[in-house]
């Protein structure tokens, strides 16, 4: 097994990780009518998760760059571009900050789940953008 296929691996692991951890957030976010985020219980566990897959996306993601020596299509600045969507709304969402409504971390988690879909849809498709 070659690296770039043991870091493409380690990279859809962390996609599979970070869907499991957006299902979970839905749901917290949308079970409850009054659910206060930042004195959950299970608030740690889920942005440890979340923290360590988005570490995992930089690090693999860096380094297969690196390995394809930096040699992107024009679709890969969409993609980077709908990441940072994804990683601020999900800040947004479970922020500890106790002055955010629930229909803003609603917001917050609903604008991550269009960036997630939106990323693999181009993954996918790798359409020719210019």
């Amino acid at each position: 097994m070659t690296l770039f296929t043991l870091l493409k691996i380690l990279h859809g692991v962390a996609i599979c990780i970070l869907l499991i951890t957006l299902v979970i957030q839905t749901i917290i976010l949308f079970k409850n009518k009054d659910v206060d985020v930042a004195h959950l219980k299970s608030r740690k566990m889920l942005l440890i998760a979340q923290h360590s897959t988005f570490s995992i996306f930089l690090i693999t993601g860096g380094w297969l760059l690196y390995l394809k020596s930096f040699n992107v299509q024009s679709w890969f600045y969409a993609k980077v571009i709908l990441f940072i969507v994804l990683l601020s709304s999900v800040i947004k969402a479970f922020k500890k900050a106790e002055n955010i409504l629930l229909v803003q971390r609603r917001g917050g988690i609903i604008i991550a789940w269009i960036a997630f879909v939106a990323i693999l849809t181009l993954v996918t498709i790798k359409p020719n953008l210019f």
